[in-house]
């Protein structure tokens, strides 16, 4: 009964989810199209199409947000929505990434529910209960857990990603073992604060002149939605129905920001099998980051997806 509670909420957060991620990915994907970048100074003048990729750029960086927004609503209610919401800000700017924001949304949802059971105060005072008590009571909780006993960790990973890569780029350690490592790192989190560390790295050797990493988490970035969508032939050729509607439909948005190399897109399928499409998505950044680093597909360019390809030494491997 608990597993089928945990998927109902994660559902419910999917569903209202889909729409934010679908506009503001397909924003970003019209605005790469068109050659936008994102504006970090307004008044040295930008494009629509730099509004666009901007604006699309926001809007994914609030994914943390959303989710854990909507998944403490659907188990909370309305006295989940404030504590989800200011949770998962605090998610995006401490980098625990979309997968933080799904752990706040169930801590703050469930904190809320049970905040609401054994609080008692006198009957002149039970209107500000779910408007200022509970919502302030869950956010001060759970945000002080988040901080000091999940932040610990996670920085100390970060911190030891970060020495372990150098060590291994110092000591020069096979190529191929490097790619490895830096396809795994790279999208295992699906751009949480292992990939922001690997970026912070590779983006260090792209400075050197060395570009064979930063290709490798263009491309292993991009390995989930394509993945998904592999998959999603294979079963229609195996005539296996693996994919479900709602899931069908949040593909087509997911393998175009996906050529964008945007992985967001991928979230509402990645959730509803979050394991085993992590395994499978591991194994495959692994693969393709080995075969960067072995022929050398060194990219000019930091980002971009199938448009970093005129920048990238070697595309036709």
């Amino acid at each position: 009964m608990a597993n089928l509670q945990v998927r109902k909420h994660v559902m419910t957060g999917i569903a209202f989810m889909i729409p934010f991620v679908c506009a503001a990915g397909m924003l970003m994907v019209i605005g790469n199209v068109f050659g936008g970048h994102t504006i970090t100074d307004y008044k040295a003048g930008f494009t629509l199409p730099d509004v666009l990729t901007t604006l699309g750029g926001d809007g994914l960086g609030m994914l943390p947000a959303f989710i854990s927004t909507f998944i403490a609503y659907s188990i909370a209610d309305r006295p989940g929505i404030a504590p989800g919401f200011l949770l998962g800000l605090l998610c995006k700017a401490s980098g625990y990434g979309f997968l933080g924001g799904l752990l706040t949304g169930f801590l703050g949802g469930w904190c809320a529910n049970y905040l609401k059971k054994v609080i008692k105060v006198p009957a002149f005072m039970e209107g500000i209960v779910p408007q200022l008590i509970l919502p302030l009571l869950t956010t001060l909780i759970i945000g002080l857990f988040m901080e000091y006993v999940v932040g610990v960790p996670i920085l100390w990973l970060t911190e030891g990603i970060y020495a372990l890569l150098m060590s291994m780029q110092s000591s020069g350690s096979s190529v191929i073992v490097l790619g490895l490592v830096l396809g795994i790192l790279s999208a295992v989190d699906y751009g949480g604060p292992i990939n922001k560390v690997t970026f912070v790295f590779v983006m260090q050797l792209m400075t050197q002149g060395i570009g064979a990493p930063i290709s490798v988490l263009i491309s292993a970035s991009m390995i989930a939605p394509f993945g998904l969508t592999i998959g999603y032939f294979l079963s229609k050729a195996t005539r296996r129905n693996l994919y479900s509607d709602q899931e069908k439909d949040a593909l087509k948005s997911a393998f175009l920001m996906g050529c964008c190399q945007i992985t967001e897109g991928s979230y509402p399928i990645i959730l509803n099998d979050l394991v085993r499409i992590t395994i499978c998505t591991a194994i495959g950044a692994a693969v393709d980051g080995a075969l960067v680093m072995y022929w050398q597909c060194a990219s000019t360019v930091p980002a971009g997806g199938f448009f970093a390809l005129p920048g990238i030494a070697n595309p036709g491997f």
